[in-house]
């Protein structure tokens, strides 16, 4: 039963980018245990002596302060799969934060608290404080992303370091955060929603015009399983070929990012025949300066389309940055609304993350489209050692609702790159297995490698 405390505050339509979360949610046609329910979720290490009563004191603060951290959507949990764009109203109260016992293998435990769903009219977030020993305690926060983003995490926990060493230590209060429901309210006025509603048809009609929705051919005869499994083939670059790359990107005066966008786009084009291909990647979406003290979901897929039949040479690289620049002024085109524009909607379907793109680029650890977390992961709260957790969810048990979902997913090839520690560039192609062979996935790295080569020298060798 939905509980209310406080006045009730007005509804809000979903923001441009939690539209991306709502559709992601929905591509999936089973609860949980089935689904692995979409979220965000850190462990903290604490060790030393923990004031839980301060610390309970400081994570109310924290969810008061960022107001998306008490977002829940309307509808009740029954109808939230049947609505396509649910509403949301502002809770009146902090999220509580439960305690536990930590068990001495608490792996399972962590897996097990962070992937159990939300009742979405309560909360789109949660929190535990586990107890191992006196001097040792696990915090786990979970959050749906609907309200939470990769660079929300970093942000979380140092306002809530902050709050807790003021409480048991000394210090300022919060420094003041951008509102979520001002994005959101700016976004809801109607001069911003005439202007997106033109942009959004502008952007449709070019993306149609690249084959949106004209999937990549792969290897299965008849409809493609519900429920995938992945290869991937690893792509690893020395720090000298890293630098190489580097130093092209900049001789062509373009970023890294954009010439991996080039080559990997025309290494796809050669092997499947194709002179025109849309690359997906996600956009952290913190545009303006303020965006970056809000913990939210600020995060949205934005699409390049790349045009090789002219030059698949460095005019590509010019060009093919471009349209990274123009992309990058799409991230508030809501993603539910683009994809039902060029592809149409059936039913009350979800659109799969990456159904305007044949393929995705993700790359980490530089400048470009991801708000990357610090590399040091320490946490500076009074009297203790922190350090985070890793947590991952198994999503082996994802299972598509509709053969479009499943289709969109199945033929998106994916490279994902991340600049590690020794300056150089490490990670691997996936690809579904059934759809796109190793035979498949090995014949676009080779393109790729030779492009790179081109450009850079030797890089791709």
């Amino acid at each position: 039963m939905k509980t209310t405390t406080g006045p009730r505050n007005p509804a809000l339509p979903l923001s441009s980018r939690q539209e991306l979360c709502w559709e992601w949610e929905r591509c999936h046609g089973k609860p949980y245990p089935a689904v692995v329910s979409i979220d965000c979720s850190t462990a903290l290490r604490l060790l030393g002596p923990l004031d839980a009563g301060a610390l309970r004191e400081a994570f109310a603060e924290v969810t008061l302060h960022h107001d998306a951290l008490r977002l829940r959507l309307d509808e009740p949990p029954e109808q939230v799969a049947d609505v396509i764009r649910p509403h949301q109203t502002l809770r009146a109260t902090p999220l509580p934060l439960e305690e536990a016992v930590l068990p001495a293998r608490p792996y399972a435990l962590l897996v097990d608290l962070s992937t159990r769903p939300f009742d979405v009219t309560e909360a789109l977030g949660r929190a535990h404080l586990l107890r191992a020993a006196p001097d040792h305690h696990v915090l786990l926060i979970s959050f749906h992303h609907l309200v939470f983003d990769a660079a929300s995490h970093r942000l979380f926990l140092s306002d809530l370091a902050h709050a807790y060493n003021r409480r048991v230590a000394t210090g300022v209060p919060l420094r003041p955060a951008y509102s979520y429901l001002d994005l959101i309210r700016a976004e809801s006025t109607g001069p911003a929603l005439d202007d997106r509603a033109a942009r959004l048809a502008a952007r449709a009609a070019l993306l149609r015009a690249y084959g949106a929705g004209d999937l990549l051919p792969g290897r299965t005869a008849g409809p493609t399983a519900l429920r995938h499994r992945y290869d991937e083939e690893p792509l690893d670059f020395s720090t000298g070929q890293t630098r190489q790359l580097l130093h092209a990107a900049r001789t062509a005066r373009v970023s890294l990012y954009s010439l991996l966008t080039a080559a990997f786009a025309s290494a796809l084009g050669r092997h499947f025949g194709r002179e025109r291909m849309i690359l997906s990647t996600p956009s952290h979406g913190r545009l303006r300066p303020e965006h970056r003290t809000a913990v939210g979901d600020f995060a949205n897929m934005v699409q390049i389309p790349v045009d090789m039949s002219q030059d698949r040479g460095h005019g590509l690289l010019r060009q093919t940055h471009e349209a990274v620049r123009e992309a990058s002024a799409t991230v508030d085109l809501p993603f539910g609304l683009l994809a039902e524009t060029v592809l149409g909607r059936s039913g009350d379907a979800g659109f799969f993350r990456y159904a305007l793109g044949h393929a995705a680029l993700r790359l980490h650890g530089v400048t470009g489209w991801a708000l990357d977390r610090q590399r040091d992961d320490a946490i500076p709260m009074h009297a203790m050692r922190t350090d985070v957790m890793p947590v991952s969810q198994d999503s082996s048990r994802l299972t598509y609702a509709t053969r479009q979902a499943s289709d969109t997913a199945a033929a998106t090839i994916t490279i994902s790159l991340t600049m590690t520690q020794d300056a150089r560039l490490s990670g691997a192609l996936r690809h579904e297995r059934a759809y796109h062979g190793p035979a498949t996935a090995r014949s676009i790295l080779h393109h790729l490698h030779e492009h790179l080569g081109a450009l850079s020298g030797s890089a791709g060798t």
